[in-house]
């Protein structure tokens, strides 16, 4: 009886041994099954990606590049908040009104009429372009770089100040004033990016919106204690320190004369000295050498009275006779590149511009002679 039970037991145990070992055998047959074939999925998906990218890669060479796109475009964009603390950077207390009205531009403003007139509503256009503002802030800048320019270059002849003027009005340095200040992605236009022409008209009419918010402001705030006249000039006031503090600082670093051409520069010369009651002046030849090689040199000096007023090197004689006259004029205007530095920042702020003086020109001073 115990033989039997043992016989039985060492069958049980051999038959769970084979069911233990065809497990094990199954199972690791699975793992290299399943092992196998992942391998060649993922063989085979990394061969389609990289065939994959590489032909999006060649459609967008064709394509060429993205157009670009508005912030607004991406989300998270709120144009109210941006244009506060647009005005907040700037430390100037706007009109929140006249300050978006700044930036709309006629084209925006006429595509909203238009939009409304296509969904049959009556056109009630709430926003304001910026023409009016833009026209009022260029007419002040004008005048207060004018004013400016007289008070800093008192001697300077009224044709230089009308160049250097231009200079700082023109679109390529109103543009770069534009463009670091920040107003790009705040313009309010049918296009993006706005054009250079959409950049000078919305700097021009900050401007404008300065001068009309500070006098909205000091009428309401002073309740009336004021007449209009006085408002008036105290948003002229911080629109003129405005301009001093952000268009002015073009000049620095740069030669004025240069903006300003001169013909006949010994000419000149010689009726600015004759009307200042002062003798002829003398071109004289100071040093010459390789005057018989390929780069000759000549340092002319302009004599007044036997003292030197100007001297310049040149390639020949005439060249450099021509460049020692406009050193010497450089000299009576007080334009050397010696000369003290412009009058700005703080210091500006106690200083008072007269709009009405006018420098003397060129003209009277030929005519005189």
């Amino acid at each position: 009886m115990s033989t039997l039970r043992c016989v039985r037991s060492l069958l049980i145990a051999k038959q769970a041994l084979n069911t233990v070992k065809n497990r094990l055998t199954s199972v690791c047959i699975h793992d290299v099954i399943r092992h196998n074939t992942t391998y060649a999925q993922q063989a085979t998906s990394s061969r389609r990606g990289w065939a994959y990218k590489t032909e999006l890669s060649h459609r967008r060479i064709e394509v060429g590049p993205e157009e670009e796109r508005h912030p607004a475009a991406y989300g998270c964009w709120n144009h109210d908040s941006e244009v506060y603390a647009f005005g907040q950077r700037l430390g100037e207390n706007f009109d929140e009104k006249k300050l978006h009205a700044a930036f709309v531009q006629r084209s925006y403003w006429e595509a909203e009429v238009q939009r409304q007139e296509e969904l049959g509503l009556g056109v009630d256009v709430t926003i304001v372009d910026n023409s009016k503002l833009a026209q009022n802030g260029q007419a002040f800048s004008s005048r207060c770089i004018k004013a400016y320019l007289r008070f800093s270059y008192p001697r300077m002849f009224e044709e230089g100040i009308i160049a250097i003027h231009d200079f700082l009005m023109s679109q390529s340095t109103l543009l770069q004033v534009a463009t670091s200040l920040g107003v790009r992605d705040l313009i309010q236009s049918v296009t993006y990016p706005p054009s250079e022409e959409e950049h000078v008209t919305t700097l021009m009419a900050v401007i404008g919106a300065l001068m009309e918010s500070n006098t909205e402001h000091n009428t309401q705030s002073e309740n009336m204690s004021h007449d209009k006249t006085h408002a008036a000039k105290q948003g002229e006031k911080q629109a003129e320190m405005f301009v001093l503090d952000f268009i002015i600082p073009q000049l620095v670093g740069r030669d004025v004369t240069e903006m300003w051409d001169l013909p006949n520069p010994m000419g000149l010369l010689s009726a600015m000295l004759k009307s200042a009651g002062r003798g002829e002046p003398e071109p004289r030849i100071l040093w010459a050498s390789g005057k018989n090689t390929l780069m000759p040199v000549y340092n002319v000096g302009i004599y007044v009275d036997k003292k030197l007023i100007g001297k310049s090197p040149g390639e020949s004689a005439i060249i450099a006779e021509d460049m020692a006259a406009r050193e010497a004029l450089k000299n009576l205007m007080n334009v050397a590149d010696s000369r003290q530095p412009l009058l700005l920042g703080d210091r500006l702020r106690e200083v008072t511009l007269d709009y009405e003086s006018v420098n003397t020109s060129v003209q009277q001073v030929m005519s005189s002679s």
